[in-house]
């Protein structure tokens, strides 16, 4: 995983509010990502200031980096000051605990609570440097998932995420962690990769 900062530097003096993007808060993590754990960016599709305070997302980068088989860290959506700079100098959306590229994740978790961020969440994808669409996806980019209240009626983003997490995810970030894990470890240690129906881990709609 590449740290951006030396990139992402050299932006913020151009924008209205720099402090949304350093990172470096109390309690926040900076994880040592290893080859044999599994990577999370949790990501809240709207700026910084109303992402922040979400529960839900707090709580699950709790959960994440309580366990020695995966980390987590954390992505809001860049205001159009910083993403215009961004695109023009090809700087991909970036975590704001190691400044590491969204690609470079195994999981991108989006915490979707309402229906006015939908296409923030599909300008995110892009600007992570994903096909927008999972079916143009391959085994080489993170999974993409959905959670959140908007994952009850996922149908309107299915087209836009590998998986949905429906009902709380404080379980659930486990079972796709051990998932996840059990897929990727093999390539990380040299072993024979379990069979798989798919290139990929899960595809699944759904999971609880």
């Amino acid at each position: 995983m590449s740290n951006l900062w030396p990139r992402i530097e050299p932006l913020l003096a151009k924008v209205e509010k720099p402090a949304r993007y350093i990172g470096m808060e109390r309690g926040a993590v900076r994880p040592d990502h290893r080859p044999d754990e599994v990577s999370w960016l949790l990501v809240y599709p709207d700026t910084y200031e109303i992402g922040l305070p979400n529960q839900g997302l707090q709580i699950l980068y709790e959960i994440l980096n309580e366990r020695d088989d995966a980390s987590a860290e954390r992505a809001y959506a860049p205001w159009i000051d910083l993403e215009a700079s961004m695109r023009a100098t090809g700087l991909p959306l970036f975590s704001v605990d190691t400044h590491r590229a969204a690609g470079d994740f195994d999981i991108l978790g989006f915490n979707v609570l309402a229906e006015l961020v939908a296409t923030n969440v599909v300008n995110l994808i892009d600007l992570a440097g994903l096909p927008v669409r999972a079916e143009h996806r391959g085994p080489e980019h993170p999974l993409v998932i959905m959670g959140g209240h908007c994952a009850y009626n996922p149908e309107p983003l299915a087209d836009f995420f590998d998986a949905v997490v429906l009902g709380d995810g404080e379980e659930a970030v486990g079972e796709v962690t051990a998932v996840v894990g059990a897929w990727k470890r093999p390539a990380a240690t040299g072993e024979t990769a379990p069979a798989q129906g798919h290139a990929r881990p899960c595809c699944a709609t759904s999971l609880r």
